[in-house]
């Protein structure tokens, strides 16, 4: 069975989706939908679509569209998001799913009434770097994990028009980067942290750019992470434990690589190759969801998704960072 794909938001995130699904033999790129048709004939041109819908509804509505990606600003994830679920329509939705918990709750709730596969595309998840990360943790290799730490970012404060300085685009450096650092240390630790502490510089800006995090887990494990679109970071994560650690290289979330170190000497290193760019495998394991409709270990599940959400809200909280109620509320 062919899995026919509609993509609504065809940028550059969406480009890195079209290029995964193209090694992908079991899905189609079939339609394409964008409220700035040129953009979006361009990108159906380019990926192949055989349709191009010139409004979101359009793309919904249309029975020959299996499954949905969007890839647009998260700011306006959770409008769009209820149109597919409420249609029926199976659903992979950027990261981070929407602005707050609230919103993703109400996306669970859509998606088990209508018994769609709706799915968090959180790509290092679904990589085999961070599945071989957490076997060598379940083994033991490290010992007891004792704290992870990492640094997610770049500077973008050149570009006064870039989407992550924008406030009505849920800008800032939590949501879109710092949200890696709180999936994986979920993923990782099995657990949603119960304390969290945090600043971010300079203080009262309209978005969090320089953003600093403590989050202590009832397992006594604690994770601390950087997020920041103000300074070029080593971009690198650490997993410490009390015989050894593991050490996952720049841009880890690209899951390329990590190595193990027992009393400071490297006794193995795995390099990771992906077959596009690292896109394909929640993009398999959404069709793989699809065609089985049933649980599966290739789910990132909605406890987790929304156990995220949480977190990332309750790092919100203790900044005081507060968005537009045009993008807030449900």
């Amino acid at each position: 069975m062919t899995c026919r794909w509609g993509v609504i938001g065809p940028g550059n995130i969406a480009q890195t989706f079209a290029d995964a699904l193209k090694v992908l033999p079991q899905g189609e790129l079939y339609a394409v939908a964008s409220r700035n048709t040129e953009r979006g004939q361009a990108f159906a041109d380019k990926n192949g679509a055989s349709v191009l819908h010139s409004s979101y509804q359009a793309l919904v509505d249309d029975p020959m569209v299996d499954v949905v990606y969007i890839a647009t600003p998260h700011s306006h994830h959770y409008p769009v998001a209820r149109q597919v679920l409420a249609a029926g329509k199976h659903l992979l939705l950027e990261k981070p799913l929407t602005v707050n918990a609230s919103q993703t709750r109400e996306l669970v709730a859509l998606a088990e009434q209508h018994k769609c596969v709706f799915q968090e595309a959180l790509w290092s998840r679904f990589m085999p770097c961070f599945a071989t990360v957490k076997a060598w943790i379940q083994q033991g290799r490290i010992g007891q994990l004792q704290y992870i730490t990492s640094q997610i970012g770049f500077e973008f404060s050149g570009d006064a028009t870039h989407r992550l300085l924008n406030p009505a685009l849920a800008g800032g450096s939590l949501l879109d980067l710092g949200v890696y650092s709180v999936s994986i240390s979920q993923y990782l630790l099995e657990e949603n942290p119960v304390q969290v502490s945090a600043i971010t510089t300079p203080a009262g800006a309209p978005v969090d750019h320089n953003t600093f995090v403590t989050m202590q887990y009832a397992s006594g494990a604690v994770s601390q992470f950087v997020s920041t679109i103000n300074a070029q970071c080593s971009n690198v994560m650490t997993i410490h434990g009390s015989k050894g650690f593991i050490h996952i290289p720049g841009r880890f979330w690209e899951g390329l690589g990590c190595s193990l170190y027992v009393d400071d000497e490297c006794i193995e290193a795995q390099p990771f190759t992906h077959r596009a760019n690292g896109f394909e495998y929640q993009i398999e394991a959404t069709m793989q969801l699809i065609a089985e409709q049933e649980s599966s270990d290739k789910r990132m599940s909605h406890t987790d998704s929304v156990g995220v959400m949480d977190t990332l809200d309750s790092i919100r909280n203790t900044l005081g960072l507060k968005y537009g109620n045009d993008i807030e509320t449900l």
